[in-house]
């Protein structure tokens, strides 16, 4: 397979880990330039050769002797094809700016110089071509001159003087780059392997190939990738770096995989990726920070539409401040939402840029922060410090601030995915000041300081509870969450809740929670009231009085006979038909009776029979009728019931 740059060959162990990537305008000889220090011409295409113009991105590599070898991307210089030079820069460690000596800095000369600061690279060499037919001094001028559009950071760069034609100057260049590769640390296989594809093709008796530089994580032959945004599961078939087969790749090395899998040629683009199978999933928003370029032609308002350029992908969509107002101006940076046209794959740390919505200027770039970005809230204090959090470059840290410092509840996989992060890794990650919780399938992280506040709370509000309702047999689940929702999140309660009644140190029974051991107490007054209240209502029999009855009939005052009727129905001696009329089992059971009666004379169960049995008014009956409906002991069907239980009555009522 062709198409490679660079990689791990298969009886070397070779690990690029210097990707080099031209930068220049068009006919300043970058393409003549990568044929000097590696042999090969990246003009592929028959029209690039035919036209002396790249219009597709070359990859080429220089093996060096006792050293990893250095892979070079060639990038396209017209501005027409800024969009194909804007997909093969990810990646990069060392921007080579090669400048013509007769033309100097041309346009496309400091866009691609903007392009690649935006995509994180900071380290450049200066190459100044053509210097057959100009004097000394003009290299030193253009030197000079490209010195002075770089930044403190960027600081002086070298500058290597090269004729393509005579050769002059190129080992000079070559030694540098070579100390380069010696001072560049290898980069980590970390992650799930990410390769954002940038070619992609069928090859006679092989199959479907795709390119890319893998930008995380590693690929062995026979595993398993998914081809995102589709979803679709494929099989590496095989591997090629460096234009040689491999049984592996990892990030930082330029890569053709031979893909099998229920999918056509046509079904893959540039810019799709080829993920870790255990990949998070696509999303259409993204949260980040955005940076406009001081040369910007004008400043982004709020919900702009702008063209997004992330890994080889190019996508529509809107621009979404977050903070600082409603307008972002050149040079200045914020804090955004990118309100995408259609899902993407991404992860925090990846580097974006944005061109205006006809795709003619360069306006800036950013960083992910957040790739799983809320549709609400986004302006809400708490979610601008939680991206302020994200914006580090340490999933220590941010897991830290997050967890730690602001004491949010965090959904673990989701970090993860956001992190690209391996199931290894993310363990590794969460340390003895974090606990982990598992609520309805979703695994969350709390920190073991707030766990631990959590477990002491809940006790400590059910004894006081305890104290101000003594009579109450405990409190209803809901009640206490409610109480408690300000500082104890619905999961975070849950899980609480699940340990604090697997430990024994709360009961839950007949709907109500109470710290373990505890009995309601009862004074003597209660005894007595409650039976001159529980005697009358046997005395009524069929005739259920309301409370206002009771009270006017017993002289207990109403607020006894609420907070009395509240704990017997806790506790099954009563049972509530309305807000102000309750009845004891017995009375239900006789009235259920009644019910049984009608279907054994085959009358109708309708408020008619049922009154004439009961002897009542026909308000009573419509309530007795209504409280059987609601436990399921009938049902109403138009103006008769039918009864759906026969058994319930005799299960529910005797006691």
């Amino acid at each position: 397979m062709s198409g490679t740059g660079t990689g791990v060959h298969r009886a070397t162990g070779w690990a690029t880990h210097l990707i080099v990537a031209t930068a220049g305008h068009v006919d300043h000889g970058k393409t003549s330039l990568i044929k000097h220090l590696t042999g090969v011409d990246t003009d592929r295409l028959e029209e690039e050769k035919r036209r002396g113009l790249s219009i597709n991105l070359g990859f080429a590599y220089r093996k060096l002797d006792g050293l990893s070898p250095i892979g070079f991307v060639d990038v396209p210089g017209h501005n027409r094809f800024i969009n194909t030079m804007i997909a093969g820069v990810s990646g990069i460690d060392l921007g080579m700016l090669v400048v013509a000596a007769d033309d100097g800095p041309m346009p496309q000369t400091i866009e691609h110089l903007d392009v690649l600061r935006l995509l994180g690279v900071h380290n450049f060499l200066l190459v100044v071509t053509k210097i057959d037919g100009v004097p000394a001094e003009r290299v030193q001028e253009i030197a000079k001159e490209m010195q002075a559009l770089l930044t403190v950071r960027e600081g002086e760069v070298p500058v290597f003087p090269v004729s393509n034609t005579r050769g002059e100057g190129v080992p000079a260049l070559l030694s540098h780059l070579e100390r380069c590769a010696r001072d560049t640390a290898v980069k980590p296989a970390g992650g799930g392997f990410r390769l954002s594809i940038d070619r992609v093709f069928n090859l006679k008796g092989v199959g479907l190939v795709v390119t890319g530089t893998a930008t995380a994580g590693s690929v062995s032959v026979g595993d398993f990738l998914i081809l995102q945004p589709t979803g679709v599961k494929l099989r590496v078939r095989s591997i090629h770096v460096q234009d040689e087969e491999a049984d592996t790749a990892c990030a930082g090395q330029r890569c053709a995989l031979n893909v099998v899998g229920d999918v056509e040629r046509n079904a893959v683009a540039r810019g799709d990726w080829l993920l870790d199978i255990n990949a998070g999933p696509v999303s259409p928003g993204v949260d980040a920070r955005v940076r406009l370029l001081g040369t910007a032609p004008f400043p982004l308002k709020h919900l702009s539409p702008v063209k997004i350029y992330l890994g080889a992908r190019r996508i529509a969509g809107r621009l979404f401040i977050l903070e600082g107002g409603r307008c972002l101006d050149p040079g200045a940076d914020a804090l955004a939402q990118l309100l995408l046209d259609e899902a993407v794959s991404c992860c925090h740390g990846e580097h974006f840029l944005l061109r205006d919505d006809s795709e003619s200027v360069t306006l800036g770039g950013g960083l992910v922060l957040d790739p799983y970005a809320p549709r609400t809230g986004k302006t809400s204090p708490r979610r601008l410090d939680t991206l302020r959090a994200l914006d580090t470059d340490s999933s220590q840290a941010a897991l830290g601030a997050l967890v730690l410092e602001q004491g949010q509840l965090l959904d673990r996989e989701k970090f993860r995915h956001s992190w690209n992060l391996r199931e290894d890794e993310m363990q590794k990650l969460c340390g003895p000041q974090l606990h982990r919780i598992d609520v309805d399938g979703v695994s969350l992280l709390v920190s073991v300081a707030r766990w631990q506040q959590g477990m002491a709370a809940i006790p400590e509000y059910l004894a006081s509870w305890h104290q101000h309702n003594p009579r109450e047999a405990g409190i209803k689940v809901q009640l206490l969450k409610s109480e408690l929702e300000s500082t104890l999140e619905a999961p975070l309660f849950a899980a609480m809740l699940g340990d604090l009644l697997q430990g024994s140190v709360l009961t839950l029974k007949d709907g109500k929670l109470f710290l373990a051991g505890y009995k309601a107490s009862v004074s003597n007054e209660d005894v007595e009231h409650w039976h001159k209240f529980e005697d009358f209502l046997q005395q009524r029999s069929r005739d259920i009085p309301l409370l206002s009855q009771v009270s006017t009939q017993t002289g207990l005052d109403r607020k006894t006979l609420e907070n009395m009727a509240r704990v017997a129905v806790s506790d099954g001696r009563l049972h509530k038909l309305t807000d102000n009329r309750y009845a004891t089992p017995q009375q239900l059971a006789q009235l259920a009776q009644l019910v049984g009666d009608l279907v054994a004379d085959n009358q109708p169960i309708n408020v008619v029979n049922f009154k004439g049995r009961m002897g009542t008014g026909r308000k009573l009956a419509i309530e007795v009728l209504e409280y059987f409906d609601s436990i399921r002991f009938t049902q109403r069907r138009r103006d008769i019931r039918v009864i759906l239980d026969v058994e319930l009555p005799a299960r529910l009522f005797n006691r």
